[in-house]
């Protein structure tokens, strides 16, 4: 077995039947056309000069505080501190995850072109949900309006080759299934699953813009992880001036290789930080301003993306507290994993993210984020290429419990389109991490490997 191959089966593996469900709001199929690599780089960001930025910056706060319940688990550990993997051997995972996962998009090196057959067949693919459907106010959605949205898409406006924008999310945006910001349910009553809802999208995130709606207040976009509809208010388009910021937040995604020894960023740390309005998910990486470092060491000096009137992209500074976000990607270690995973407690679970909340797999993929991890974005897509699958269905109980035995933590485990990170054990009883379904980010005794049905049933009903 390789080096990478043991980084694989030691630190995730993936416990499931091979499952097209996911626990995000959407699902890409696995041959979901994305737009191509470009052969051309793009224009080559110059790294800031600062050759050793934890040098001039305090020392991080964010891990300072240890929430309820983890301080047990990092007691546990034999030696807490130890990294678990070096940042070089989280590169070398992201690249084969990258090399496996069609979805997964090197937004800084993409084609600036396509030809609107493409791009149409992407728009085609998420036709939305089918009816009957209730809005928010528990109204039916007829299919006159739901034909209306359809043909918001305003694809017959596609022809030729198109030319692509650059855009930053300026906000924390929804990414919709079609072009409309009425929210889908199954029935008039229960309203915890938004149909329309395909996954969220973190404030300062690079984009390309692949088309906008008829009525102008939606845009099509490949995100470095999804396609879909935002919110034309969230982004702010890119202009000649503005490029090399654009590229910054481009290799912030972490698809660049190079990007943790080229830039100087923050990561946050917090589960949600609101500085001004804009709402900043944990793992989010952000760009520090020159003036790096502030008098008394309890802020970071940080560039945020804007919009000016015009839509076009503008960069202002912010100061966010020291507590709240790490100078590049935090240590690897057991310690800061738990402190990252239990910062959730009591977090509402949100398909897809809807309201600002997250789902199973976006909770997985913000707290291995913090971390330098990439991760693919729905449950579906990450058992596949995260680790390796193991098929369970028809196992014993005593088979089941043996998979987890030898395993080390944190392992991340799937069952049935839902992801869950499992903590160890504690008296011979096996203990999970996760965000169920209906219910909320907690801990739970986990005894069996049950159905995920089951387990959320179970902590749905949980105060």
């Amino acid at each position: 077995m390789n080096r990478i191959a043991k980084i694989f089966s030691v630190i995730i593996i993936a416990v499931c039947t091979l499952s097209f469900a996911a626990c995000a709001g959407g699902n890409l199929p696995d041959n979901t056309a994305v737009i191509t690599q470009n052969s051309t780089p793009s224009p080559t960001l110059n790294p800031t000069e600062a050759p050793n930025i934890n040098a001039i910056l305090p020392d991080s706060k964010a891990f300072n505080d240890v929430p309820i319940g983890a301080q047990k688990w990092i007691d546990k550990a034999q030696n807490s501190s130890a990294v678990l993997m070096s940042q070089a051997e989280i590169q070398a995972m992201n690249k084969q995850i990258r090399n496996q996962c069609s979805s997964l998009v090197d937004i800084e090196n993409c084609d600036m072109s396509m030809t609107a057959s493409e791009i149409a067949s992407l728009i085609e693919a998420s036709n939305g949900p089918s009816l009957p459907k209730y809005d928010e106010t528990g109204k039916a959605i007829s299919q006159a309006v739901f034909n209306e949205i359809k043909n918001n898409r305003n694809i017959g406006a596609l022809s030729g080759i198109v030319e692509l924008k650059r855009a930053v999310t300026v906000q924390r945006t929804d990414i919709r299934a079609l072009p409309t910001a009425t929210e889908f349910y199954n029935n008039s009553s229960k309203q915890d699953h938004d149909r329309m809802q395909e996954s969220e999208l973190p404030a300062a995130s690079a984009v390309l813009i692949l088309h906008e709606s008829l009525d102008g207040k939606f845009y099509f976009i490949q995100s470095y992880y999804y396609t879909g509809w935002v919110d034309a208010a969230n982004l702010a388009i890119v202009t000649e001036d503005t490029l090399k910021d654009w590229i910054t937040f481009a290799k912030l995604l972490n698809l660049s290789e190079n990007a943790t020894a080229d830039l100087h960023f923050v990561v946050i740390t917090d589960p949600q930080l609101d500085i001004n309005g804009i709402k900043l998910d944990m793992g989010t990486a952000i760009p520090l301003a020159d003036a790096q470092k502030q008098p008394g060491g309890d802020v970071y000096r940080v560039v945020l993306p804007n919009a000016n009137t015009n839509r076009e992209l503008t960069c202002l500074e912010f100061d966010i507290p020291s507590k709240s976000a790490h100078v590049g990607y935090a240590d690897y270690t057991l310690r800061n994993f738990c402190i990252q995973a239990f910062k959730y407690l009591g977090t509402p679970y949100g398909w897809g993210g809807m309201h600002g909340n997250v789902d199973c797999s976006s909770y997985v993929l913000s707290v291995f984020k913090t971390f330098g991890f990439v991760f693919p974005r729905n449950t579906s897509q990450q058992n596949k290429v995260v680790g390796n699958a193991v098929n369970v269905a028809g196992k014993t109980l005593s088979e089941k419990e043996s998979i987890l035995a030898g395993k080390e933590v944190p392992t991340v485990i799937y069952i049935s389109g839902h992801a869950m990170i499992y903590l160890g054990k504690i008296d011979d009883a096996q203990y999970i991490i996760h965000a169920p379904g209906g219910g909320h980010v907690c801990e739970t005794k986990y005894t069996g490997l049950d159905s995920v049905i089951s387990i959320c049933q179970v902590l749905s009903a949980m105060p």
